[in-house]
């Protein structure tokens, strides 16, 4: 019987040490009144680019709503951000939200993924919970690797043919002429385009645009000229 009504003993003190943890525990956060938090961005979705990107935000209803704190990682422990005012010039009447484009520097060397971090602010300092987001950042290791499309030429030699490619918008191109010069650059959107006057083993031109994702921001285009030899 003693021993029962020790052990009983000894588990009333374990609650009442445990007990006194956890009021300490929750003095800690309720010291400076209740946590309040602004209200969260329902949706947000972003744009990749060329050492850039856009993040469109669509906030949550609330009056006291006053600007968004966008954060990103430069390198590890390093972070950069850009304050958003939701103020009428960085809203987006044809998309219905507001936005930002953010250039990111080439010496950064930020290249590849991109993860965004997106919290609301209010006019009371009260900061929302985080939403995150990731953007490609197109760079100069992405754009080494894009291939110009082939071309073939019609059997008379008065077409150019472009061979389809994945993300293919279209092609630059400018020929030689039968006096030497070249005509003026044009952009084709076609799969062919009509060769006049051009200059039988002369040079014909060309290089590919790309847009890899509908959404995004900018078109890409190969680092250099293809050069084709007319028939």
């Amino acid at each position: 019987m003693k021993h029962k009504i020790v052990l009983a003993t000894i588990a009333l003190a374990f609650m009442f040490v445990s007990c006194d943890n956890a009021n300490d525990l929750l003095d800690q956060y309720i010291k400076d009144g209740p946590i309040v938090y602004a209200a969260k961005i329902s949706e947000m979705n972003t744009q990749s680019g060329y050492y850039r990107f856009r993040v469109n935000l669509y906030p949550a209803e609330d009056v006291n709503r006053s600007y968004c704190i966008l954060s990103w990682n430069i390198r590890e422990g390093l972070k950069d951000s850009v304050k958003i005012d939701y103020k009428t010039e960085n809203f987006d009447t044809d998309k219905g939200c507001y936005f930002a484009v953010i250039d990111i520097p080439q010496t950064m060397g930020i290249q590849g993924n991109l993860s965004i971090n997106a919290q609301n602010v209010d006019t009371f300092g009260n900061r929302s919970l985080v939403e995150t987001e990731s953007a490609y950042i197109y760079g100069a290791n992405y754009v080494s690797s894009l291939i110009n499309a082939s071309v073939s030429f019609s059997p008379e030699a008065d077409k150019v043919v472009f061979e389809k490619r994945v993300g293919g918008v279209g092609n630059l191109l400018s020929y030689e002429l039968t006096d030497g010069s070249f005509t003026s650059e044009v952009f084709v959107t076609d799969d062919s385009y009509p060769l006049v006057n051009a200059k039988p083993g002369g040079t014909l031109r060309s290089k590919t645009r790309y847009l890899m994702v509908d959404t995004d921001i900018d078109t890409l285009e190969a680092t250099e000229y293809l050069e084709s030899i007319i028939p």
